[in-house]
């Protein structure tokens, strides 16, 4: 009779241990949740660099630019500001082109600029910068980015490259992409365009925690432009950590 007894409370004591560990682990997630959107942070980091060795004139670029379903806040973000600075005054706005909205970035000149390489005496170009955050109100799909945040766009020809990253989550693709360049200058100038696009979801939980998607395209002409060249980028999607993982 005693050992039944003593049985009944053991079972009751172990289902009142159950019970609270579940009700503990529903209060934690939904703690932890209203933490996520106390201290989330979601945005945008877009960046154009244009490094020339040569004067150049009469200046028009058509760059990739962060869309989705044909619309960019980044885009819009850059239109509605101003980019002026000591060397370059740009006119920027949106066009259509046969491969879909694109930033056109318009200046008069862009001169060249130099610097020391360590204590000299070699030199080298200085990047002209722009540069743009912009934050969203919304988590940002960073595992399947396109079609659900924005990328740069156009992209053609996609090819999944697979996990090459220390993130379990982290994909790497390559895209054919567009950029139209006009401008003179002289036959030997050398120019380089450095897009980079990377989007984060930043929270606090124990810590600063965040994930991320993030696209390169580099690309180097020579010489006086006037045409599309087809250019190379990279898209590595997944990197960081997330909620419930």
């Amino acid at each position: 009779m005693r050992m039944k007894t003593l049985l009944k409370i053991w079972i009751v004591f172990i289902l009142i241990l159950v019970v609270s560990a579940g009700l503990l682990s529903l209060w934690w997630e939904e703690k932890k949740l209203e933490v996520y959107n106390s201290t989330s942070k979601e945005s945008y980091y877009y960046l154009i660099q244009i490094t020339t060795d040569s004067p150049l004139s009469n200046v028009t670029f058509y760059m990739p630019l962060p869309m989705l379903n044909n619309t960019s806040s980044v885009g819009q973000n850059i239109i509605n500001s101003t980019y002026d600075n000591q060397r370059v005054k740009w006119e920027t706005t949106f066009v259509e082109t046969e491969h879909g909205p694109m930033l056109s970035m318009r200046t008069e000149k862009i001169e060249p600029k130099f610097a020391l390489r360590g204590d000299g005496p070699d030199t080298y170009p200085r990047a002209v910068d722009f540069a743009i955050i912009v934050f969203s109100n919304d988590t940002i799909d960073t595992r399947n980015p396109v079609g659900n945040a924005e990328v740069l766009m156009p992209r053609y020809n996609s090819t999944n490259l697979g996990t090459i990253t220390n993130y379990r989550n982290a994909i790497s693709y390559s895209y054919d992409s567009r950029i139209y360049a006009h401008y003179e200058a002289s036959p030997d100038a050398n120019v380089q365009i450095y897009i980079q696009l990377e989007a984060q979801n930043e929270w606090w939980i124990g810590g600063a925690q965040s994930n991320s998607y993030r696209e390169l395209i580099i690309t180097d002409f020579s010489g006086p432009q006037d045409g599309w060249v087809i250019v190379n980028g990279g898209l590595v999607t997944g990197e960081g950590t997330y909620l419930n993982e």
